[in-house]
């Protein structure tokens, strides 16, 4: 009856962590083979890979990290405001990014001209431009939702911006 009881814990926790995590993909075939990053605890990992050590950046308190320090002298970006600014800085003119209910754009603007990607979490994917039209999908995703520095991260990652 043990034995049973810790199988049963063991697997819900194996579950739990699971769900936890996102996977990124290329095509909308989402088979295990075909991940390109994880997405793990605000860690962006190469693959299926969830050793943390491994990260390529990581998002912690509305900024994103170079690898896997979370160190000052690492921030790459910081996300204040729906804006996404160089480095540690909250000055207008370091904003090189702004994001908007799941929709990234270009500079200091929200024009729809001036979207680059729209994140839909229904779908699971990430959109050229301000669309939501199943072709121009870019990115699937598959798991649970990111938050706003983790979708940065990952189109920093993916070399989409």
């Amino acid at each position: 009856m043990k034995k049973i009881l810790l199988l049963s814990v063991l697997t819900l926790i194996v579950a739990q962590s699971l769900l936890a995590q996102t996977y990124i993909y290329d095509e909308q075939h989402t088979y295990f083979g075909n991940i390109r990053y994880t997405v793990l605890e605000g860690h962006i990992l190469p693959g299926s890979s969830t050793f943390w050590s491994d990260a390529i950046l990581t998002t912690k308190n509305d900024k994103i990290f170079k690898g896997f320090s979370t160190s000052t002298f690492d921030v790459l970006y910081t996300i204040a405001d729906n804006k996404v600014y160089l480095g540690d800085s909250n000055f207008s003119m370091d904003v090189v990014y702004s994001i908007k209910n799941g929709k990234v754009y270009k500079g200091d603007s929200t024009m729809m001209l001036d979207c680059l990607f729209t994140y839909d979490p229904q779908s699971e994917a990430i959109y050229k431009g301000d669309s939501k039209f199943p072709l121009d999908a870019v990115i699937y995703l598959q798991g649970k939702p990111i938050t706003d520095a983790e979708l940065i991260a990952v189109l920093i990652t993916l070399e989409l911006i």
